[in-house]
Parts: structure tokens; sequence; C-alpha cells
């Protein structure tokens, strides 16, 4: 009779261990889950701390040639914007893709191009200035790297003076 008192109480407390570790792991989940799971694909345009922070995650599935178009429409649309009120950027990109960002910023220039603006004069048009800004910029990273300069000699595989 000992052992089968024994035999109950380790099978009850195995089977409450496997339910305790099923439920753990069913709260670790529902625990962890939505932090990798939180890809965002829209602004956050609470505040415009909240929309940097938000476009900063936003950029990380953009390809590179997007990030630079995106980077260029947020920070004019934040100059814009600013222009108008303190509140007015992040309402404007409160809820907006990557994308929509980028007509709106569009948009935006354009009328400022049309209305004569003096800080877009240069520019014909959106895609004018776009084009400049990265030329300008993938420019300046050339004269950096020495422009069209031929990429320096391998290593001579002989040294004077020293033994062979």
């Amino acid at each position: 009779m000992g052992q089968s008192v024994s035999e109950n109480d380790s099978g009850f407390s195995s089977k409450a261990m496997r339910i305790l570790a099923v439920v753990m792991v069913v709260l670790a989940v529902i625990y962890f889950l939505p932090a990798f799971m939180s890809r965002t694909s829209e602004i956050n345009g609470v505040s415009k701390a909240a929309a940097y922070k938000s476009a900063m995650k936003v950029k990380r599935y953009l390809s590179t040639n997007d990030r630079v178009i995106f980077d260029t429409a947020f920070g004019l649309l934040d100059k814009i914007k600013s222009q108008e009120g303190p509140d007015a950027f992040a309402k404007a990109v409160d809820g907006m893709t990557p994308e929509e960002v980028i007509d709106l910023a569009r948009t935006e220039v354009n009328a400022k191009i049309a209305a004569g603006d003096p800080e877009f004069k240069q520019y014909a048009s959106w895609d004018d200035m776009i084009t400049k800004l990265v030329d300008t910029s993938l420019g300046s990273s050339r004269s950096r790297q020495g422009g069209a300069q031929q990429p320096a000699p391998l290593r001579q595989s002989e040294r004077p003076g020293r033994p062979q």
C-alpha cells in the first residue's frame, strides 16, 4: 500500500509540473511574440519625437534607394510643415506609410517650386531635386575616396632589401 501512495504522488506532481510548464510557455510566447513580430509600416504621429522614432523603424524595411528618398522627404516635410505650426508635422505624417510620406513631400515641394519659393528656385521639380541631391551626396563621398583615380596596386610580392 505504501508503494501505491508514492506512485500516485509522483504521478500527480509530474502531471502538475507538465501543466505548469505548458502554462509558462504559453505566457512566455504571449509576452515575447509582439516584440519580435511588430513590423510597423506606418508613422506614429503622436508627437514629433514619436514620428522620428517610428520613421527609424520604418526605414529598416526599405531598400537603400528608397531609404535615401524617404529620409529626404521626411526631412523636407518636417521643415515645410514646422513653418505652419509646432504640431503640423506630426499631424501631417501620422498613420502614413513611407510611400505616402514621399508622395506628400513631392506634392509640397512641387507646390513650393510652382510658387517660386527662393529655397527651391534651383530645382525644376521634385525629381530634379532628388537627382541633384543624390548626385551631390554621392559626389562628395567620391571626392573623399579619391574620385576617378584607379585603386591602389596590390602589394608587391618582392620586398627589396629582404632575403627571399
